[in-house]
């Protein structure tokens, strides 16, 4: 029997439709940024939820049938089971390949897979530079990639080109390669599971799939977060020129979100806070390629989700100036009220209850807490109620305390 409740998949989609027009709805949207919390709800370790993403169903429908959010997050969790027949270095997940506690969860690891003098080589072909070069260093069975060139199709040569196929390296890359493809398949059917047991339970669809803004796309995975921003002064050309080219495949990325039906367009913003960019380096490096993925998204009907993280006090008056409006904003460290005036009319701010008092603070503070937020943002629409990072774990007194709050006192 489907989930029965008057709290309907409708007047949650109205309620946060409300806040985007920055009007008043019934009530403030409850909106909180879930991560591995599902397996510890469904009893399981984050060893095991990352192997198989079906193992989290059960505490995917505790969590909606005990607090009824006005949008789901997916589980937010790299696959086990593809990295490890990929010997994928650039994350360290539970189990024994690191040695980690199989109830803790994962970390990605900031390294280099493009070197400064590579930029050229990246730029005149990035297709057979992320094939033979990022995907060979990133995973240790796929070094094999490395060794072949499809540059050769011309007469004899194309021919020739065939013999790396024949060294074992690059036969166990291919075999790695198909292993891995029936490994993502299962991933992604876990994915799609937990997505139908939200619509069940009248959860409407919030943060399912993401794009990377293109500076980080180049900063998070090929360049290091170390690395770049150093780039951004002795070949900042290079830096664009790189750019240009991810920005192009951002936009394929979110017209790839829009055609699979969604409603919402994750954007996780990594290396454009106070602390990595000057305001200087942030408007010429970081905006521009943005803005073009905002834009497209907002042209394509997407709501753009995007994830201020890290500090971006510093950077309001830069959002509202330098980008599009009509973003769905959540906010990490932010002083949230000044955000909710500077960006009103513009960005519809989700702020942020400070994750680490569900997990570990005392019921009676977060009251406390959620009321002033509410005082201060809540009034006249343009404000969700969430917390200030993914929740992996939280203490059931106190998200229930934060939960009968906003319900309660973040009525209009």
């Amino acid at each position: 029997m489907a989930y029965q409740t008057e709290n309907t998949i409708e007047k949650r989609e109205a309620r946060v439709a409300a806040a985007m027009r920055f009007e008043e709805g019934d009530r403030v949207p409850f909106a909180p940024r879930m991560g591995t919390i599902y397996s510890e709800l469904a009893g399981i370790s984050k060893y095991e939820a990352l192997n198989d993403y079906r193992m989290m169903k059960p505490g995917v429908e505790y969590f909606l049938s005990h607090w009824e959010t006005d949008l789901f997050w997916a589980p937010a969790a790299y696959p086990i089971n593809v990295m490890e027949v990929l010997g994928t270095q650039a994350v360290r997940w539970p189990g024994e390949t690191w040695g980690i506690d199989r109830m803790m969860g994962f970390q990605i690891v900031d390294d280099c897979y493009l070197e400064q003098d590579e930029y050229d080589d990246f730029i005149r072909d990035p297709s057979h530079f992320l094939m033979t070069k990022v995907w060979a260093r990133r995973h240790d069975k796929l070094k094999g990639l490395a060794k072949l060139d499809f540059s050769q199709f011309v007469e004899f040569g194309h021919y020739a080109g065939m013999a790396p196929f024949s060294d074992p390296e690059v036969r166990e890359a291919l075999i790695t390669l198909m292993a891995a493809g029936d490994q993502a398949n299962k991933w992604l059917e876990g994915q799609a599971l937990m997505s139908q047991t939200a619509l069940e339970y009248q959860a409407p669809l919030g943060c399912i799939l993401g794009q990377n803004a293109p500076y980080d796309m180049l900063g998070d995975n090929l360049r290091g977060l170390i690395e770049l921003p150093m780039d951004l002064h002795e070949c900042p050309d290079k830096v664009e020129a790189a750019l240009d080219i991810l920005t192009d495949w951002a936009i394929k990325g979110v017209e790839n979100i829009a055609a699979a039906g969604m409603k919402y367009c994750f954007m996780p913003l990594h290396g454009g806070t106070d602390d990595f960019l000057s305001p200087e380096h942030w408007e010429r490096f970081y905006a521009p390629s943005l803005r073009k993925v905002i834009e497209r998204e907002l042209e394509l009907g997407l709501i753009p989700y995007i994830f201020f993280e890290g500090k971006y006090n510093n950077r309001l008056e830069m959002i509202r100036d330098l980008l599009p409006a009509g973003i769905l904003g959540m906010f990490e460290q932010v002083d949230i009220e000044k955000a909710r005036k500077v960006l009103d009319g513009h960005t519809c701010v989700c702020g942020n209850l400070p994750t680490a008092l569900l997990a570990y603070g005392k019921p009676e503070r977060i009251v406390e807490e959620t009321k002033k937020m509410l005082d201060a943002c809540a009034p006249g629409g343009g404000f969700v109620m969430d917390c200030s990072i993914v929740c992996d774990h939280f203490k059931e007194e106190n998200f229930n305390a934060w939960y009968e709050t906003t319900l309660e006192y973040g009525k209009y």
